[in-house]
């Protein structure tokens, strides 16, 4: 009877033992995948692509594609009118902003890394005479600008 009676204890003991290594834990239990979403984003998507020349309009200054910070052009005759400018960009890193300097102010371009990016300025009434471009950018940013006017 003893015999039984420390068996009973042994198995009771080493029960409670298990039981408590195991609670709470699940040591036995492999880790659930991770469901959320990634927060890695995809490479760029497409390819970048030039601005096209809008119907009506006569370009004067073109430039790209570019990577990073341009020091410039200047379009040396630019005619009476309606002046635009046509920014095409790609980062290929994180988003990335590029800025466009021109003569009358700057305007700013938020460039994705997902897709190609097309912001056009319109900027109104242009006199005549020279227009003078600048980008600035980090050197991930693909790019090309197109400088249009549309004559009175």
């Amino acid at each position: 009877m003893r015999t039984s009676r420390t068996v009973f204890i042994t198995a009771a003991a080493l029960c409670v033992l298990l039981t408590s290594c195991t609670e709470g834990g699940n040591a036995d239990v492999p880790p659930a995948p991770d469901t959320s979403p990634s927060t890695v984003e995809p490479p760029p998507q497409g390819p970048l692509t030039a601005p096209e020349v809008d119907l009506g309009q006569k370009e004067v200054l073109a430039e790209g594609p570019r990577r990073g910070p341009w020091q410039g052009g200047t379009a040396a005759t630019l005619p009476e009118g309606d002046l635009s400018i046509t920014v095409h960009c790609l980062s290929q890193s994180r988003p990335t902003d590029l800025t466009v300097t021109f003569d009358g102010g700057e305007f700013g371009v938020p460039c994705s890394n997902l897709h190609q990016t097309t912001v056009t300025n319109g900027m109104g009434a242009a006199s005549a005479g020279k227009l003078r471009l600048t980008v600035a950018t980090e050197e991930t940013v693909r790019w090309y600008v197109s400088a249009q006017v549309a004559p009175r």
